[in-house]
């Protein structure tokens, strides 16, 4: 396949993901598309499983954004046909390198475009965590060492790299670190501030950010239990939750005075632009792509000091950094940056810098065109995957 990558050539991608759920995942496949032909890259989506409800939150989106989505009908992880149903979706697609994402693609993706000939990478959005169930090990286990033996399994964070090889150490020279990128001219940090019209916040009210999928590691019920103590130094503020998921109803039920949910809304630059400064409490994260949005948005930040936030925020340049699970901290850390504006912009300013040194999308694409180039010009997929000394 050396043959087919040369000077102006269009390199065909089909990215497999396990579904078009709501995630960080299929959002940042659909703000590549808008730069990958800028790189000489040809990209298409497909959901490794069959078309349901669920599978299909972000359908419209990938559609819109020219992915040309499709549906592999995979129903399990133990499908007698998946190796074959995926087979045929590589080769029907003409693609010179398939690239999975998340843990089940990364289980059956490398071995099937084996079988289709075609090399493969593989990008694990998550940290693992140290301690896990038995059966959360396994397929750990299962999601590395398969994703390895392709021309490249790619963690997004250091953070997440160094978890995973305490989880399951390294057998190949195949692991990489590749930083997500984010289109930084949708992100204005020009100091304009106009939330859009229809969130119901009062006027000159200090807002405060949280743009996450409603799922328990995301550390929402942490910034809830916060926010009484926040509003008694800060009355008036607002805590403003952006995003849905399976604990909306529990944390709308939990939510006291000053907390506003906005929904899924596609309009996050604007309300980034519109509000005081952001927060993410996670209790876990690989990459948070929010964060380096916030950055982008000149906005400062209070974060935890979990995975690789600390790789999108310096504490005490960009942001501060607190203890996860800690809602005192957190509280602290809040109206320490709400009652000092000062701090706030040259944090928000230095932030800017940071996104712009580290995360610009097209920095990104250039980063994945040479790593398919790689691949493509690597040995053949047959023969790839010798073991490291």
């Amino acid at each position: 396949m050396a043959e087919r990558v040369h000077a102006g050539a269009v390199v065909k991608i089909l990215h497999v993901i396990d579904n078009f759920g709501y995630g960080g995942a299929e959002l940042l496949l659909a703000t590549l598309n808008g730069v990958a032909a800028e790189a000489g890259l040809d990209l298409s989506v497909a959901c490794l499983g069959p078309r349901t409800p669920e599978r299909s939150v972000t359908l419209p989106l990938l559609t819109d954004a020219g992915l040309d989505p499709r549906f592999i009908g995979v129903h399990r992880l133990l499908d007698p046909a998946a190796l074959w149903k995926i087979r045929r979706t590589i080769r029907e697609s003409g693609c010179d390198v398939v690239h999975a994402h998340l843990g089940y693609a990364g289980i059956l993706v490398p071995p099937a475009a084996r079988l289709a000939g075609v090399p493969c990478v593989t990008t694990l959005h998550h940290e693992p965590p140290p301690w896990q169930p038995r059966a959360d090990r396994i397929k750990e286990w299962l999601w590395v060492r398969s994703a390895e033996r392709g021309a490249a399994l790619v963690w997004v964070s250091e953070a997440a790299r160094t978890a995973g090889a305490k989880v399951v150490p390294p057998r190949r020279k195949t692991w990489r670190v590749l930083h997500n990128g984010v289109d930084l001219s949708r992100f204005t940090p020009d100091g304009t501030r106009a939330l859009p019209a229809d969130i119901d916040v009062p006027p000159g009210a200090p807002v405060v950010t949280v743009v996450a999928a409603l799922r328990e590691p995301k550390g929402h019920e942490v910034a809830l239990r916060a926010w009484p103590r926040v509003r008694e130094k800060v009355p008036g503020a607002v805590l403003l939750i952006v995003g849905h998921g399976p604990h909306e109803a529990a944390l709308r039920a939990a939510a006291g005075a000053g907390v506003v949910f906005a929904g899924s809304r596609t309009d996050v630059p604007q309300i980034l632009a519109g509000s005081t400064m952001a927060l993410l409490p996670s209790l876990t994260e690989a990459l948070p792509t929010t964060l380096i949005e916030a950055a982008a948005s000149g906005l400062a930040v209070v974060a935890t000091t979990v995975g690789g936030t600390a790789e999108t925020v310096e504490h005490g340049r960009t942001g501060l950094l607190v203890p996860p699970g800690d809602p005192d901290a957190l509280a602290d850390a809040v109206v320490e940056l709400l009652l000092d504006p000062d701090r706030r912009t040259g944090y928000g300013s230095a932030g800017r810098r940071l996104a712009e040194d580290r995360f610009d999308l097209r920095r990104w694409v250039r980063n994945l065109a040479e790593l398919y180039t790689d691949a493509i010009t690597g040995p053949s997929p047959t023969s790839r995957g010798a073991v490291a000394p």
